[in-house]
């Protein structure tokens, strides 16, 4: 479903991706592990149009991303991301949820401003989503009436409503307090068990054994190793993996 050929990334003078290649199957769930600054987050944008690139192809369900000129991107361009974005929903550290809208408002805002929906079937659809993630209460709340792990949860709520293909989640219990990340894993975990294709990059290393199909190991821009979580977690090829996980667990 997810393509990525010969993908290279500067920011100025930094060589970032050096000709990344990954696939990822329909209903795949691959999770991103490796030191913050490794390049895990850009990855992720790059696939959602997020952070343009200078080399490779990123293609999606049949539709392609090229290099792009930051500053002329052309209608084609513009276009190819605007589709991507439609199949690819992407949950961030912050939550990024609107603060002078209330819950619900969040939520189908792009259902009806982006895909034309109808206002009441919006209100509607929204409305089971907050009951699936437990917060039908809260649909008339605005975001600083909730706590962190809520606000996630809408965030979630909220790219759900688009009727993605699949769901990228960049780091998204890093800004929780640690009683709240649970109940965000859980509505994470819920949508792979119905078989969305997920892709994930966290430090929640027991998440990632329990969910993941297969561990991409990234190190200073590099993919360094990939596998399944037992190969990976238990004896790892690389050295930099060993000393990483070494590090991260004992710390856990």
């Amino acid at each position: 479903m997810i393509q990525v050929r010969e993908l290279h990334k500067y920011f100025g003078e930094q060589h970032l991706f050096k000709g990344i290649d990954l696939d990822v199957m329909k209903g795949e769930v691959v999770v991103f592990i490796g030191p913050s600054g490794s390049g895990k987050s850009t990855f992720l944008r790059c696939i959602n149009g997020l952070e343009y690139f200078q080399k490779g192809e990123i293609t999606v369900d049949a539709v392609s991303l090229h290099s792009i000129n930051r500053k002329r991107p052309t209608r084609e361009d513009l276009e190819s991301i605007r589709k991507i974005r439609l199949r690819v929903g992407m949950v961030f550290q912050q939550f990024n949820l609107f603060p002078h809208m209330t819950v619900i408002e969040n939520i189908v805002e792009a259902p009806v401003k982006v895909s034309g929906m109808d206002k009441e079937k919006a209100v509607e659809m929204a409305s089971a989503l907050l009951k699936r993630i437990n917060l039908e209460k809260k649909l008339k709340s605005y975001p600083s009436e909730l706590s962190g792990g809520e606000q996630q949860r809408v965030a979630i709520a909220r790219a759900l409503a688009m009727k993605p293909e699949a769901m990228l989640f960049d780091e998204p219990t890093s800004s929780l307090d640690p009683e709240m990340v649970g109940e965000v894993l859980k509505v994470i975990r819920g949508l792979v068990e119905e078989g969305m294709t997920t892709l994930i990059a966290t430090h929640e290393m027991d998440f990632a054994k329990e969910v993941a199909d297969r561990i991409v190991v990234f190190d200073n821009g590099n993919i360094i190793e990939t596998g399944p979580p037992a190969e990976i977690f238990s004896s790892p090829k690389e050295e930099r993996t060993r000393v990483f996980l070494n590090r991260v667990l004992k710390k856990d």
